[in-house]
């Protein structure tokens, strides 16, 4: 089921997105937010202004736009990090009676969107068939594509994956669960992006394209009831410095915001508040196995030996979490299977046969040009310069043109690039699968493929905990993806914030926050 080329990249941006630290949202009085007498406000503080409010064209992270999709549409299910469980919340159930063969969801009675029109299986239906068109160009695309849906009734829809999946739920928590009003998406992609209508807390008031948007509470809300949402209105406003995003929440002209930054989240722990979420996956040196010199695993082990992960922090002061494994923050972590340690004389005996052989590792780093991964990247190349045999250059682009040149065209020898996965499923699967969609570094291991293929096929903990002990070994044996920091994500937030609850990879639930 091949993807779109443009799709395909867009949906890697958001999957082994950067290193980057990006947005933040806090609360404010209502001379700074702009509410009323007695009106309960919060500010939101974004690194960068959204492409699209729709849910085809945002990237699924809690650093860039999730926080928008929570206030927005809300989670029909969500990934419960606390004990590892899908659970719903729009919907009522996701369940399957033959294996993954077919699922059947059940939706909850009594929900509209925000502008009256219901909550049913059929838009449930239009928003998936919506990623799955290839003029959509949706970052989501690939978990859509082969779906087949049918309704049954109002709330009942039945689904049937491109091959039995017990593990579909994950996908469907993580990737496909916000959903828009049929009313907005029927009169086309610009107008479903830029007045988007949803089922969540709130509701598009006002964008102001590079400054700010404003959202009010949907007086449709189907938790009204509960008295939630808790705010009246939530302003996103755009500051593109991190240090000064961080330093408006100490001063107290916001309230919270997201951080990827290990540095500030252990600074908040102590000057502010923090929740933390250390994430499957983790920010490292992804190769790619068909461009010269990484197609020889000899080069990739070599720049692995040459890497001391321990130096990291102690060098930079940055906060990183050293690792040689992209599960150490994962209970299917299998410590016998991390990638090897660094050691410098072998490294420099695989740099000095590789020249021997006419194969000198010359290539050129790519990372995208944030203050922290420039650090990073100029780090390590300090660390190369002090082998021989081995060349290597730093290309730091914009974010835009880095994402085409590494996500769409391919075109890097090895990137540098961050993953946050709740689970396994379906994240792996599609970023290291040989014909995986996402899988931009081009590896292909029959070893890895059978041990993502049994951890796919079964719901039994025992059975994927084998089997992706099995794929710890292949990527340990094979290199493709070099890990020397664990992914860190999570709120920073005052102590005037309530209600802060994570879901997902440490996006807050915007339905529950408030200010006190």
């Amino acid at each position: 089921m091949p993807a779109p080329l443009r799709s395909r990249g867009a949906a890697v941006a958001g999957v082994l997105a950067l290193g980057l630290v990006v947005s933040a949202c806090g609360s404010s009085d209502k001379s700074s937010s702009g509410g009323g007498s007695g009106e309960r406000a919060m500010t939101m503080v974004a690194v960068s202004d959204s492409k699209s409010l729709d849910p085809f064209r945002t990237l699924y992270l809690a650093v860039t736009d999730e926080p928008r999709m929570s206030a927005l549409y809300d989670p029909m299910f969500y990934f419960d990090p606390a004990d590892g469980k899908v659970k719903p919340h729009l919907a009522e159930s996701l369940t399957t009676a033959d294996g993954g063969a077919t699922w059947t969801l059940k939706l909850r009675p009594g929900v509209t969107f925000s502008d009256g029109t219901p909550f049913d299986a059929a838009a449930v239906k239009l928003n998936w068939e919506t990623h799955a068109k290839p003029e959509t160009r949706s970052y989501l695309a690939a978990y859509a594509t082969g779906l087949k849906t049918e309704v049954v009734d109002p709330l009942t829809l039945t689904v049937t994956p491109t091959s039995p999946n017990p593990t579909f739920d994950r996908m469907i928590a993580t990737k496909l669960t916000y959903i828009e009003a049929p009313s907005a998406i029927t009169k086309g992609l610009e107008s479903a992006g830029t007045q988007p209508v949803g089922a969540g807390p709130f509701m598009l008031k006002s964008w102001t394209r590079g400054s700010e948007q404003v959202f009010v509470k949907n007086p449709n809300y189907w938790q009204k009831d509960k008295g939630l949402p808790k705010l009246d209105q939530l302003t996103v406003k755009v500051v593109a410095d991190l240090a000064q995003e961080y330093n408006t929440v100490k001063s107290g002209g916001a309230d919270i915001y997201h951080s990827s930054d290990p540095g500030y989240l252990t600074k908040a722990k102590q000057e502010l508040n923090a929740n933390e979420t250390t994430a499957l996956g983790g920010q490292g040196v992804l190769f790619n196995l068909t461009k010269a010199p990484f197609d020889d695993p000899r080069a990739r082990r070599a720049l692995t030996l040459a890497m001391d992960p321990e130096e990291f922090p102690k060098t930079l002061n940055n906060g990183m979490h050293p690792t040689r494994s992209i599960f150490s923050a994962s209970p299917f972590f299998d410590p016998s299977a991390q990638q090897p340690a660094p050691n410098r004389d072998e490294a420099q005996k695989l740099f000095d046969e590789l020249a021997a052989e006419g194969k000198k590792v010359d290539f050129t780093f790519l990372v995208a040009s944030t203050p922290q991964s420039n650090k990073v990247a100029e780090y390590l190349q300090s660390r190369v310069q002090g082998f021989k045999n081995v060349t290597m250059r730093v290309e730091s682009l914009e974010i835009n043109t880095f994402t085409m040149k590494y996500a769409m065209q391919h075109d890097f020898q090895a990137a540098q690039v961050q993953q946050w996965y709740a689970e396994p499923e379906p994240d792996l699967t599609s970023n290291f699968l040989s014909t995986g969609l996402l899988n931009a570094g081009g590896w292909k291991s029959p070893d890895a493929d059978k041990a993502l293929a049994a951890g796919r096929a079964s719901a039994d903990p025992g059975v994927r905990k084998a089997a992706y002990a099995d794929f710890q070994k292949a990527m340990a044996n094979e290199l493709p993806f070099a890990v020397y920091s664990t992914s860190v994500v999570g709120p920073i937030y005052s102590k005037k914030v309530t209600g802060v609850q994570t879901y997902n990879v440490g996006v807050v639930f915007m339905d529950r926050i408030g200010v006190g």
